[in-house]
């Protein structure tokens, strides 16, 4: 399809006479669709606006007619420098009835907006080409998202965690990183199920798999493994006793929250326990580190509520498992 479009562009360009610049931009084009994250798109196309038509600040907004909804897909520059309308040439492509990708450029001077505007039809004609190239990347994105994410509670799934462990775990190994797992489980929740409903019990864990996005850095990340455990893995820690007090201040600050049982305001308080386990050079697969994880939180429920246990292979306290 993308073949086709470009041919297509190509006929139209050389029909009217266009010069052979726009080659130039074609081949720029066959570069970008090489790129499989939007977000490169952009900062490509900012880069390449800016080395041929010396353009430093873009702005794409994305413009949903039916839901009069907008959104800042890309700005590359703070809000002050979009200010002067007067120097900003605007290209707007209809991706349908209802949605349009709107490209802000910013010039530096009339002269420079004069200079731009020379270039309307090319610029057009370029920026349709790229359009749908966006919509098709930033959708095959969100398929990619969706099937990474718990419908329920939005945090990962066990497949992406297979996926970037594959990829961390050599990486960490090379770099000499420290890598944390938590094994989060929520205390006795069978008994939420059993004294209210599932929709009780789901509102328990969307309360815990919000405290522990908003509780962990960025750069470490969420799972949900199955029914009440969650694993959160933590790269990079200073040392592995760091893993411990983000472990306490999970279970402290989940023992405070509060989930909604009623129309009339009777609330539901419940309590984690955390299981630790470390990365070494033992760890060559995601089962044994879910092994681990496993053992370490069975042991911390064995000792009570509100507990944390850190695993080492050569110490296994718990006899029986399952």
């Amino acid at each position: 399809m993308n073949n086709l479009i470009v041919s297509g562009i190509k006929r139209f360009l050389e029909a009217n006479c266009f010069n052979q610049n726009i080659y130039e931009y074609l081949d720029f084009y066959d570069r970008l669709r090489d790129i499989k994250e939007v977000k490169l798109i952009y900062e490509e196309l900012q880069i390449w606006l800016e080395k041929t038509f010396y353009i430093k600040s873009l702005k794409i907004i994305i413009d949903s007619l039916d839901e009069k909804d907008k959104e800042i897909a890309f700005q590359n520059s703070s809000d002050e420098v979009y200010e002067n309308s007067s120097m900003i040439k605007k290209y707007k492509i209809f991706m349908n009835k209802s949605l349009t990708i709107n490209f802000y450029l910013v010039c530096e001077n009339k002269k420079h907006l004069k200079e731009i505007s020379s270039n309307d039809e090319i610029l057009n004609a370029f920026f349709y080409m790229v359009a749908p190239f966006i919509t098709s990347v930033s959708y095959q994105e969100l398929v990619q998202k969706l099937t990474f994410k718990d419908p329920l509670t939005s945090v990962y799934n066990r497949k992406f965690l297979v996926e970037h462990l594959n990829k961390l775990l050599p990486l960490s190994k090379r770099e000499n990183k420290n890598i944390s797992f938590l094994m989060v489980g929520i205390d006795h929740f069978k008994a939420v199920i059993d004294e209210f409903d599932y929709d009780i019990g789901d509102k328990v864990l969307i309360s815990l798999s919000e405290i522990l996005r908003n509780n962990i850095r960025e750069s470490d990340i969420v799972v949900r493994l199955e029914a009440d455990e969650f694993l959160v893995t933590l790269v990079g820690l200073t040392s592995q006793n760091d893993a411990k007090l983000v472990a306490q201040k999970l279970i402290d600050v989940f023992a405070k929250s509060e989930v909604k049982v009623s129309p009339s305001g009777y609330t539901l308080k419940k309590t984690i326990c955390v299981g630790i386990t470390h990365y070494d050079n033992q760890t060559n697969s995601v089962d044994y580190i879910l092994r681990n994880a496993d053992i370490s939180l069975y042991e911390a429920k064995n000792l009570g509520r509100s507990k944390i246990k850190e695993f080492f292979p050569d110490k296994v306290e718990c006899v029986d498992l399952f």
